[in-house]
């Protein structure tokens, strides 16, 4: 009695443990045996019919654009008469709200500097020789003036020895008396004619020199033009936004080496902003001017604007400086501008409904098929079990719709097709 009593614990805990094992299994057997009998059959899906009806066969294009001002003031790169291209050494911080007068752009101007130090010293040569012809032309002008007074003494004394009379002097005395005369009254006329000359060549002298330090002021006055024209203020109050470099295929940045005519900054009016688009030459043919259409911006998701096409360039352009492809431009303008959220540079994406066959017979794509021969068909519902199978002939694609130019009836019913690619 004492054994049985030692032992039945080990019984017990044995039996116990054999329980915890076989009993999920037996309980999940019984809770999926009644999940199994609580199931009830589901009916099979109603099969879906649908009856051809005139309507709109549209199609959806998008087109990706960017927001642009309508006004604005653009910087570009100044044309220098001494330099082929620029390189920037300042710009504005990009988004900056910049005032009128404040530093806006600036160039290297190194070059024109050592420049001006030339023709500054070409300057400073010409009017040291201005001073130094004038001094020159004085002293000439005092020798001819010593000149016309020494002749003038010479005849004087000619005059006296020929006032002699004759009778008092040998008779080839008083003849060189007399040709001593003629020669003063000739070298007097020679004198002041020197000196008449002399007075009427001088202004022309000094103008000649004076040509050289006028030309040496204006190619001054132009070195620091050019100078002047490498730093930029800002023309009027507004958001700065730099220009493409099309050879880089990025922004303009600091350091890049650009040529004349070539836009760096731009001041744009958010007043007057618009989209606009890059067309392919495939979807031109679908748009018009005046054609409505809505965008929305990535940068800021969730208001949907609305907008009409307000131009459509005539003429592609490239997509970019490294890009081959071909593009039109289209000008999208908004219905109404939000200076607050729209911003230029913003990528705009144009969703515009084209309609392509306008009161047509129309049935849903899903409900048109294509057999193995390349032929649209259509699945008439009849009475028998098994559909008919009714090809058609098929008109303008829709993202929704397709036209049914023939083939099928206002009154027929369609089963949906079951396409491959959906098994």
């Amino acid at each position: 009695m004492l054994k049985e009593i030692q032992t039945s614990p080990v019984v017990a805990i044995t039996g116990l443990a054999a329980l915890l094992l076989i009993g999920p299994a037996l309980f999940g057997a019984d809770k999926q045996t009644a999940a199994g009998q609580a199931k009830k059959p589901s009916s099979a899906p109603k099969e879906q019919t649908v009856k051809p009806a005139q309507g709109d066969v549209i199609k959806k294009l998008f087109i990706t654009g960017e927001l642009r001002a309508a006004n604005a003031i653009q910087i570009s790169v100044p044309r220098i008469r001494s330099s082929f291209s620029s390189v920037v050494t300042y710009l504005a911080p990009e988004g900056s709200q910049i005032k009128q007068g404040e530093r806006l752009v600036e160039f290297d101007s190194s070059a024109l500097t050592s420049q001006r130090e030339e023709f500054e010293r070409r300057l400073d040569e010409a009017k040291l020789k201005i001073e130094k012809t004038k001094a020159d032309l004085e002293a000439q002008r005092c020798d001819l003036l010593n000149a016309v007074a020494q002749a003038e003494a010479n005849l004087k004394v000619a005059e006296l020895y020929a006032k002699t009379p004759p009778e008092l002097l040998a008779a080839n005395t008083y003849q060189k008396y007399q040709l001593d005369l003629e020669r003063g009254r000739l070298a007097l006329n020679k004198a002041k004619e020197q000196l008449e000359n002399f007075d009427k060549s001088r202004p022309t002298q000094l103008a000649l020199v004076e040509i050289d330090r006028a030309q040496a002021e204006i190619d001054l006055k132009k070195i620091e033009g050019d100078v002047a024209l490498l730093r930029i203020a800002a023309p009027q109050e507004g958001i700065v936004i730099y220009g493409d470099n099309w050879a880089s295929n990025r922004k303009i940045q600091i350091g890049d080496n650009i040529f004349p005519g070539m836009p760096v900054v731009e001041l744009p009016d958010l007043s007057t902003m618009q989209v606009i688009g890059l067309v392919y030459d495939t979807e031109l043919s679908f748009l018009s001017n005046g054609m409505r259409c809505s965008f929305s911006l990535d940068s800021a998701p969730g208001p949907l604007y609305q907008g009409v096409i307000l131009s459509l360039t005539s003429v592609a352009s490239r997509k970019g400086f490294a890009s081959q492809q071909k593009v039109f431009r289209a000008v999208i303008q908004p219905d109404k501008v939000d200076p607050a959220v729209m911003k230029p540079g913003m990528t705009a994406r144009v969703v515009l409904g084209i309609k392509l066959a306008g009161a047509a017979t129309t049935v849903p794509r899903d409900f048109l098929g294509v057999d193995p021969e390349g032929r649209y068909y259509v699945l008439k519902k009849t009475e028998k079990p098994d559909a008919t199978k009714q090809i058609v002939d098929v008109g303008a694609f829709g993202d929704d719709l397709v036209e049914i130019r023939s083939g099928v009836a206002s009154s027929d019913s369609l089963l949906r097709v079951q396409k491959v690619w959906e098994d």
